[in-house]
């Protein structure tokens, strides 16, 4: 009986420590970013002011709030993500890796090699 607690006891703690990925805070993500300029093959005209699409990481959250004619990472709205190493999964299938150096993110789109000219980098200061 004894040793039937004692399984029973360590199952029950190993299950009561594993946790849900809805609380996941990637530290070095974590808070406000303004995109500052965009690299890409597309016509950009050389005034344009990329300032108003921010994105916010909070915990497994990406809020995304794009300009209506620069939607880089999707449509403005709340979105999970995942991290792997320094990949950044969306919902929508799309891939970035990323960098951060001081105050600046860089995210640069994991092209699709049979795709020519899908290449992106977004560069975003923390705020």
């Amino acid at each position: 009986m004894k040793r039937m607690t004692t399984i029973f006891l360590a199952a029950l703690f190993l299950v009561s420590c594993t946790k849900d990925n809805d609380d996941v805070v990637h530290v070095e993500l974590e808070g406000k970013w303004t995109l500052t300029s965009a690299s890409c093959f597309c016509a950009f005209d050389p005034n344009t002011d990329f300032s108003a699409n921010k994105i916010t990481f909070k915990g497994s959250t990406l809020v995304v709030d794009n300009a209506d004619d620069l939607a880089f990472l999707g449509n403005s709205g709340n979105y999970s993500y995942s991290v792997e190493g320094n990949l950044i999964s969306l919902p929508n299938g799309r891939q970035f890796r990323y960098s951060i150096k001081g105050s600046t993110l860089t995210l640069t789109f994991v092209d699709n090699p049979d795709v020519a000219d899908d290449e992106l980098s977004l560069s975003y200061l923390r705020n």
